[in-house]
């Protein structure tokens, strides 16, 4: 070691700039013009927790780079043991926060039903044809990957199977870390560090907790072939990249980027054959294969970049055609978080191996340049290859930096401490984890509960039927040959099952004016077999007569505790959570009665009111889908109604009255006018926070 004594200028100067930058990160935000007060407060946040995880590092590096005191040593046997419990935990945890997620409906047809039908007919020794994509043979990706997963849902046909195994195999991803690390630093306590920081990193668990998506299997794939090429294994690392092929499509643009590194960088030609090979069995996919499959060119399904061109070569030459629309494109704040929030976990090291992060140009690009917002957060499964080529880049970049401090009287191991330490405060401020800050953990874990209801409505449904079922509902129907996603197949189908608790989905998100007309055909055409904690079930036969009364749940009650607004009775209200962010959802529950009859569509608004009085924001539509009007409505007889808003991101923080305000509308315009004079009633207190 170097007999310099190391200085704790440098470090303390960067550690007073972040901790300053972040006290000042609502100055900082206030530079750039932001559409919504969401996205500024949001900005200003994970801006503070960026700055914070960074000073976190700052601060472990000092700590155990300034002395000279022996540090406790720890044998090779228990590092290796450290990170097997490590992915036990990782698997076991993540595992049970995919299954609440899908045991509380936030997983969808799109993507788990889709895979999970393409993995179960596999697994049925069936052509794999999905008819969530108009029945196109593998779908509208070339998945093969999911080959591998076919005899676990042979063992237990379920697609909780699949979520499970994703956790399982991104688990495993730390076997490789370990192995890539310690052979980079010639020790296991780098291993077990990388082993630690990979099962830590946001992104990763992002993609864990969103649905199951065949991408996620690009992970350990990739990261074996980078723990290889390091062990001077070259062609096992051109076989673990060549399999990449089998992911999807879009792979083998990374298995092409890793040939040119193996080529250029490791001075291995037999890199450029799978270069080779992989921009053939690109071109064929793209080209051949999977129009053929779909009978729609490729780019006119999956091009999310338009706005720079609409064939491969106008994309490719965008920087010279287009060049404001690229670089005003990648150059947007929300890009440029992005990429923040991809490095930052890893101390920024990842910065100091570029040639690494080349491998990672293909998709980076990709994210950066679509219009698509969930491609460019790291919220999603599009960092499912980056996270491999990140996790290389910074052992390769914490190890030119240990070199580096070393020089300079700081103890190497300085560097593992500041990427450790930075990994954990990621975790706590902006992973999906239920103990972090960030908005998706309050909306997936804390603000939502399971509905089992959904296990008991599927057993009633042969699974030789065909179900055509709302998206979130979906999902736990999907293997068997035929399921659609409402209102597709509505008509043909031997099930239909729709949500009429407020989640009023159409296709891949909920829309309840094109919904309400659907309900009522459903209700005119087909018999209800059962409606269970707001999960509606439709048979194939005559419609029930009893049908309306049993979605509303219409009861005799008695209305002693009512509180009347003006022609109705209010028994019973609940708006929760009373906590909300903007993006998020808020359920309003009522029990409503008639004080006398009539002859009219019972309408209801609501609004969120400041304590000055005026509405941040309001909705208006028909009480019970538009199903029972007045007529039908005995007086004294209670029904329910049920609504799910999102809270829009122009609202901006602060405490609001629920404000409700019923009326009878005779008119043509259903509900889309509140009359003047309409009673309000104040029925809840909202808490809106700033993200």
């Amino acid at each position: 070691m170097s007999s310099r004594q190391p200085s704790v200028l440098w470090p303390l100067l960067a550690l007073v700039a972040l901790l300053v930058a972040a006290l000042a990160t609502n100055a900082i935000v206030d530079w750039v013009p932001w559409p919504s007060p969401f996205k500024r407060h949001l900005a200003a946040t994970t801006l503070q927790f960026i700055l914070l995880a960074l000073a976190g590092g700052v601060l472990a590096a000092w700590w155990v780079g300034r002395g000279s005191r022996p540090i406790f040593k720890v044998s090779p046997h228990a590092m290796w043991l450290a990170v097997l419990v490590g992915i036990a935990a990782y698997a076991v945890g993540l595992s049970s926060l995919s299954l609440f997620r899908h045991q509380a409906l936030l997983t969808g047809i799109l993507d788990l039903g889709y895979y999970a039908q393409l993995a179960w007919e596999v697994s049925q020794l069936q052509i794999p044809r999905s008819s969530i994509w108009h029945d196109a043979v593998w779908g509208n990706h070339a998945t093969f990957i999911l080959a591998a997963a076919a005899p676990f849902l042979r063992l237990h046909p379920d697609p909780e199977t699949l979520l499970v195994m994703q956790s399982i195999v991104l688990g495993l991803g730390a076997v490789p870390a370990y192995c890539l690390g310690r052979r980079v630093w010639a020790k296991p306590s780098a291993g077990a560090v990388t082993a630690g920081v990979y099962l830590l990193y946001p992104p990763l668990q992002f993609a864990n907790l969103f649905d199951f998506h065949a991408d996620t299997f690009a992970t350990p794939i990739l990261l074996t072939a980078f723990a290889s090429i390091f062990a001077g294994k070259t062609g096992w690392a051109l076989v673990w990249a060549g399999l990449l092929m089998l992911v999807k499509e879009d792979m083998a643009l990374v298995s092409l980027t890793f040939g040119l590194y193996v080529a250029a960088v490791h001075r291995r030609p037999s890199g450029l054959g799978l270069a080779a090979a992989a921009v053939t069995v690109f071109a064929l996919l793209i080209w051949v294969v999977i129009p053929n499959w779909t009978q729609t060119p490729y780019f006119s399904v999956h091009n999310r970049w338009r706005h720079l061109g609409n064939t491969p070569w106008e994309l490719i030459a965008s920087p010279v055609l287009h060049p404001d629309v690229f670089f005003g494109t990648i150059l947007q704040p929300e890009h440029l978080g992005y990429l923040a929030m991809l490095v930052v976990p890893l101390a920024g090291l990842p910065l100091l191996a570029p040639e690494i992060l080349a491998v990672g140009l293909p998709p980076l690009v990709s994210n950066l340049l679509s219009n698509i917002e969930m491609q460019y957060t790291i919220r999603g499964h599009y960092t499912a290859a980056l996270t491999p080529i990140l996790i290389a880049a910074a052992v390769v970049g914490s190890r030119r930096a240990a070199t580096w401090a070393q020089e300079r009287g700081w103890r190497p191991s300085a560097v593992l401490a500041a990427m450790a330490a930075t990994s954990v405060i990621a975790s706590v401020t902006f992973s999906p984890l239920p103990w972090s800050q960030d908005p998706f953990a309050r909306k997936q874990f804390w603000d939502v509960n399971p509905r089992p209801a959904v296990v008991a409505i599927a057993a009633r449904i042969p699974s030789s039927a065909s179900v055509s079922a709302a998206n979130h509902v979906g999902a736990h129907l999907a293997l068997r040959n035929a399921i659609y996603p409402f209102p597709t197949g509505m008509d043909r189908a031997d099930y239909v099952i729709v949500d009429v608790s407020g989640l009023d989905y159409i296709g891949s998100s909920p829309d309840s004016e094109a919904f309400r007309p659907l309900l009522r055909r459903l209700v005119e055409t087909r018999p209800l077999v059962v409606v269970e904690d707001g999960l509606a079930l439709f048979g194939h036969g005559e419609p029930s007569a009893d049908t309306v009364a049993r979605l509303v749940n219409l009861r005799q009650a008695s209305p002693r505790d009512a509180t009347p607004v003006g022609q109705f009775l209010l028994v019973a209200r609940a708006v929760i959570p009373t906590q909300v962010a903007p993006r998020a959802m808020l359920r309003a529950r009522y029990s409503w009665a008639l004080r006398a009859s009539g002859h009219a569509m019972p309408c209801v608004a609501e609004a969120m009111v400041s304590g000055g009085g005026v509405p941040v924001w309001e909705s208006r539509r028909p009480m019970f889908h538009a199903l029972l009007p007045a007529e039908h409505w005995t007086p004294g007889m209670v029904a329910d109604d049920q609504a799910v808003f999102v809270v829009t991101e122009n609202v901006p923080p602060g405490r609001y009255a629920w404000v409700v305000s019923p009326w009878l509308d005779g008119g043509s315009g259903l509900c889309r006018v509140k009359p003047q004079g309409a009673a309000n009633l104040p029925v809840a207190e909202v808490h809106v926070r700033p993200w």
